[in-house]
């Protein structure tokens, strides 16, 4: 189990910025931007932080963090301010490269295998795919918006039927019921 988690979160760093892929592209820019993902962490005798680092350079257009913190946050977003809603995407960005940081040594050699693009509706599309360990198989889903820009930029990503968003968002509100905005950032 401890290995589809390093999966999720090598998964969960295919981007930093904000450049998006365009509708007719995405099938075809992931499938190779997870190919050169699991050539960097075939890479023999590169550190974690280094290894971290050039998958972070190489993909680093595909996510929108602020969508991804914003729906973690559920209806706690609309009661904290501009300040406490940067300082929280940066933190809830942190969390996730550090969760994957920490997850690079139980990547053993599995490949990811792009299937299908699903428009569900007019602004959300996703894309399945399937994680190939040796003797296991497990789906997973990007799941994308268009932006104001009309890009598309992955906002959730689900593993075996488990949305990583829906689970902070839990984690989240939980935690919000006896702690401060401030406090859960610091936690982060």
């Amino acid at each position: 189990m401890k290995q589809i988690y390093a999966i999720i979160l090598i998964l969960l760093t295919l981007g930093l910025n904000l450049n998006a892929i365009e509708e007719n592209n995405i099938k075809s820019v992931m499938s190779k931007k997870v190919d050169n993902i699991l050539q960097i962490m075939q890479q023999k005798g590169v550190s974690k932080s280094t290894t971290a680092k050039q998958v972070f350079l190489l993909l680093d257009s595909v996510f929108d963090y602020k969508t991804m913190a914003k729906i973690s946050l559920g209806k706690q977003w609309k009661r904290i301010n501009k300040k406490e809603k940067e300082k929280f995407t940066k933190a809830f960005e942190k969390k996730l490269k550090y969760s994957y940081m920490d997850k690079l040594e139980l990547y053993t050699d599995e490949k990811v295998l792009i299937k299908k693009l699903i428009k569900s509706k007019k602004n959300r599309i996703q894309l399945y795919s399937d994680l190939l360990g040796k003797t296991q198989k497990f789906e997973i889903i990007y799941k994308f918006h268009r932006n104001k820009k009309n890009d598309w930029l992955i906002y959730d990503i689900k593993i075996i039927g488990v949305s990583i968003i829906q689970t902070y968002r839990k984690e989240f509100s939980s935690y919000l019921q006896n702690h401060s905005i401030d406090s859960l950032i610091n936690s982060l």
